[in-house]
């Protein structure tokens, strides 16, 4: 069956030039960027922008560059691993846990091409995305658009066209994708990867149903925050959540938690590439259930990735204040667990005398510490 992707596809190099020149008449992306390179004037910006005329250009020089300035503001300690094992010439279905709404694709990407290799197209959610300009913005950065919120049998249609586009970027454009191991953030820090993602990407196949989910060379990646600029404001949704309430958000809430995201304090961050599961994958040969393959499948996933974490200071204290337990002391300093008990008294302010918001905002950052005991060897 064809498709045509042009609706949720990512820029080509030759409609750079267009979509640039369209931005640049926007105020709220050239003050962005301005932001975060303040000796750039209008004049200067816009000779810079338009001297590009390659997207792997456009992002290697200007994106990374903001990129650069984010983990200046805002990051203690950057660091990643992995990336060198995997083979340039090759094309990797990425999947990471999702915590932050832009920055877990943006330090994907920013650690791939600190080590010169392609970057890749990332998938973002069509409610992401509330202004035009930020359409154009996004999908001028290599991110083609996941659609939500649409009637069930247009659903069904855009997953099987958001399919066909993964299995043809990943195999005739031979280009890397990212897409988070869910939808919406793990807002309780338990991060799984939800099956219904593996039946889309089996939307493509073409015979058996392993053998394509080997084929898209599916490579998990962990990304571990010290700290989440957003952790309190998770906490009504939590609170909702554990009294099986519907949580309704408010208007501009994502662009909000956006931008907190970006500009708000994290500790240090780091990114760990892992190898394709493929060899997992293939143990599971003899299941015959499609439901219960995919089901193993994410499983596979959610191992690599919890076997993955960066633990920090604010995990093990988390952990140890949440079961009253001295079992991490090793791990930090009492300075460090002062450090994050003020910490914590800070971010739940609001929530003085709220037990469970305290239990919630602590979970938030034991979980980590859980999942990875639970499945460490």
């Amino acid at each position: 069956m064809e498709y045509n992707f042009d609706d949720i596809r990512c820029y080509n190099d030759d409609e750079y030039h267009k979509v640039v020149t369209e931005l640049l008449q926007e105020e709220p992306f050239v003050k962005a960027i301005q932001f975060y390179m303040p000796d750039l004037t209008i004049e200067e910006l816009t000779l810079k922008l338009s001297s590009f005329n390659t997207i792997q250009d456009f992002q290697s020089v200007m994106a990374f560059g903001v990129i650069r300035g984010i983990i200046k503001h805002s990051v203690d300690e950057f660091s990643y691993d992995g990336v060198n094992d995997l083979d340039p010439e090759k094309s990797y279905l990425l999947m990471s846990n999702h915590r932050d709404i832009v920055l877990d694709s943006t330090f994907v990407n920013y650690c791939l091409n600190d080590q010169q290799y392609n970057t890749c197209e990332i998938a973002i959610g069509s409610n992401l995305l509330s202004r035009p300009w930020i359409e154009k913005l996004v999908r001028l950065n290599k991110s083609f658009i996941v659609k939500r919120n649409l009637p069930k049998h247009d659903m069904l249609e855009a997953s099987k066209t958001l399919s066909a586009y993964i299995k043809h970027t990943l195999q005739n454009k031979k280009q890397s994708v990212w897409i988070a191991q869910r939808e919406g953030r793990a807002k309780d820090g338990n991060d799984k990867t939800t099956p219904g993602l593996l039946k889309m990407f089996g939307m493509s196949k073409e015979a058996d149903l392993l053998d394509y989910i080997k084929s898209l060379n599916i490579t998990p990646i962990s990304i571990s925050y010290e700290v989440d600029p957003c952790d309190h404001l998770k906490i009504p949704e939590l609170l909702a959540k554990e009294k099986e309430e519907a949580y309704v958000k408010t208007d501009g809430e994502d662009d909000m938690h956006m931008l907190l995201g970006i500009q708000g304090h994290k500790g240090r961050v780091h990114v760990q590439f892992t190898t394709p599961i493929n060899e997992e994958i293939e143990k599971l040969r003899d299941i015959k259930n499609r439901n219960e393959l995919l089901k193993e499948v994410a499983l596979v996933i959610d191992r690599s990735i919890y076997r993955s974490y960066k633990l920090w200071d604010s995990n093990y204290v988390a952990y140890d204040l949440l079961n009253n337990s001295t079992q991490f002391e090793a791990s930090y300093t009492e300075e460090s667990k002062a450090k994050f008990v003020k910490y914590i008294n800070s971010r739940l302010e609001k929530y003085q005398g709220n037990d469970n918001a305290k239990k919630l905002f602590l979970q938030m950052y034991a979980n980590p510490v859980v999942n990875k005991l639970a499945h460490a060897g």
